[in-house]
């Protein structure tokens, strides 16, 4: 059962009496919805509001606390202070200022320290290092105003006059088509404490950021993206304006990486960040690919590839999704208006050359045959032991084939 389920099981189990002692209806739903959340009922402006209105406290970590441990013990009255004791509390309070309005200034005391706002400019030193330390660890608190200074104070960024010795090293360029995750953070803060590390060593250090232009992701990105705002192909408006399209979806994206990456500390040089469809990479990467043919490293060839029939292009192994079909299945093929049939076999009949007889040959995908050049056979097979040396007549262009034993 959960807290929530506890929280109302209990209220459905409490007299009239009780709960006009306690709690109105709309608080006790509003604190079961409370106990529902957690502390994400802290994140919720409206709930906030609720609470203060029916309660006339503000909604603070401390009340959701108390809220999920009443209804974890499963409604067990809070014991009440007897009316004689309230009676002296409240005059007491009239001497010391009361106990409520001691709490109610406690509460307005953590509210401002959980608002913190950063009052140093941009790119300054930090200004309020003298106010108290929260008491507890506030990211916004500690963290902020720092990178904007070191960035400006150049402090990530190497001496190119410099005698001493380098350490160079390239952050793995994030894919722009998403955001950093876990393991991006994961990834950086390694390389960032051994730069780090080297430069207090003494080491003319460089840490280059970059993103990577992630190939047919991207480009499927923005074609989706070109689609359905303006119904057009990138076909349709040509290879320059898609590439323009690229670019601009690129630094949307891409700023949204780097300052991911600003909020993890990360000491780069971003003076010199670098994509991979930058000018400069792209001439790299056509000489780099030069010198390799030349050295006979790489080479050109007749290889089967994965051609995609919508993006007009050949695709990597890694970007093939493998679906199993069943015979004689109708599948929707990107590219096509109509289904495509799979798994059906369609049969040919080869007509022998100057000869008798046929030979049929068996395949799924028709529209290959009209490549034929030979048929192969199994040179012991004896169903076509009298067709050795023969050649035979295409069906559809009357090409003239040799039959080959294989």
């Amino acid at each position: 059962m959960c807290i929530r389920d506890r929280y109302q099981r209990r209220v459905r189990g409490t007299s009239n009496a009780r709960m006009s002692e306690e709690d109105s209806p709309e608080l006790t739903a509003l604190k079961a919805r409370i106990a529902d959340l957690g502390n994400d009922a802290l994140a919720d402006d409206a709930i906030k509001a609720t609470f203060l209105e029916l309660s006339g406290d503000e909604l603070s970590k401390g009340q959701v606390k108390r809220i999920l441990k009443y209804a974890k013990q499963g409604g067990k009255k809070v014991k009440q202070t007897p009316a004689f004791k309230q009676q002296a509390a409240a005059a007491e309070g009239g001497k010391h200022g009361g106990k409520h309005e001691q709490i109610a200034e406690q509460r307005r005391r953590e509210q401002e320290e959980n608002n913190y706002v950063n009052r140093t400019p941009v790119g300054e030193f930090k200004v309020d290092l003298s106010e108290p330390i929260c008491k507890d660890y506030r990211p916004e608190a500690v963290e902020s105003a720092w990178y904007d200074w070191w960035e400006k104070q150049g402090l990530f960024k190497p001496d190119d006059d410099s005698d001493k010795p380098t350490f160079v090293i390239m952050i793995p360029p994030p894919n722009v088509t998403g955001s950093l995750h876990i393991g991006h953070a994961l990834t950086c803060a390694i390389q960032d404490c051994v730069v780090r590390w080297k430069r207090m060593q003494g080491f003319n250090t460089l840490w280059l950021p970059g993103t990577d232009h992630a190939g047919i992701a991207t480009q499927v990105v923005v074609e989706k993206k070109l689609q359905a705002e303006q119904g057009l192909k990138r076909h349709d408006i040509g290879r320059e304006a898609f590439l323009e399209l690229v670019w601009k979806w690129k630094h949307e994206k891409g700023n949204h990486i780097t300052k991911q990456l600003r909020i993890t500390g990360a000491s780069v040089d971003w003076d010199r960040e670098a994509f991979t469809m930058d000018d400069k990479l792209s001439k790299a990467v056509t000489e780099s690919f030069v010198r390799m043919a030349d050295k006979g490293l790489i080479y050109r060839d007749v290889k089967l590839v994965n051609w995609c029939p919508t993006l007009k292009s050949v695709i990597s192994d890694l970007e093939v999704n493998s679906v199993e079909i069943q015979p004689n299945e109708m599948v929707k093929v990107p590219g096509y208006d109509e289904p495509v049939h799979f798994g059906f076999m369609y049969h040919f009949a080869y007509k022998v050359h100057n000869g008798d007889g046929e030979l049929v040959v068996a395949t799924t995908r028709p529209e290959t045959m009209l490549g034929d050049t030979a048929v192969a056979i199994h040179p012991e097979d004896s169903r076509y032991k009298h067709m050795h040396g023969k050649s035979l007549v295409h069906p559809f262009t009357s090409r003239v084939i040799p039959v080959i034993l294989d």
